[in-house]
């Protein structure tokens, strides 16, 4: 039986892998007027504080979902799925809240 290749070692060496210790450990010191020259920088080319960017509003809790399996005769169960297509709606249950509009109106 082959085993697909999952059994080999890898074959990695030392040689092969980046040799970090070159890299400063430490951030880089700037002064006050360094760093709002950066910032008035950034700002020219659309980059914005995360911590001063605006929120738009609260998120919304989202809805409580549930699942249902429904089996019916293929005529109908194609209608529904055409009809979903039709109106471009994203999910059955969009078609399926038409339908309650339609029962509550009368």
């Amino acid at each position: 039986m082959t085993n697909y290749g999952f059994s080999k070692k890898s074959e990695t060496t030392s040689s092969s892998k980046m040799d970090l210790t070159k890299l400063p450990t430490t951030l880089p010191s700037f002064t006050p007027a360094q760093e709002r020259e950066a910032i008035k920088k950034g700002e020219r080319l659309g980059f914005t504080d995360r911590g001063q960017a605006r929120i738009s509003g609260r998120r919304r809790k989202a809805q409580e979902t549930a699942n249902l399996y429904v089996k019916g005769p293929i005529d109908t169960i194609e209608w529904l799925i055409q009809y979903t297509e039709d109106k471009g709606h994203s999910a059955y249950w969009r078609s399926i809240e038409d339908f309650r509009k339609l029962v509550e109106q009368q």
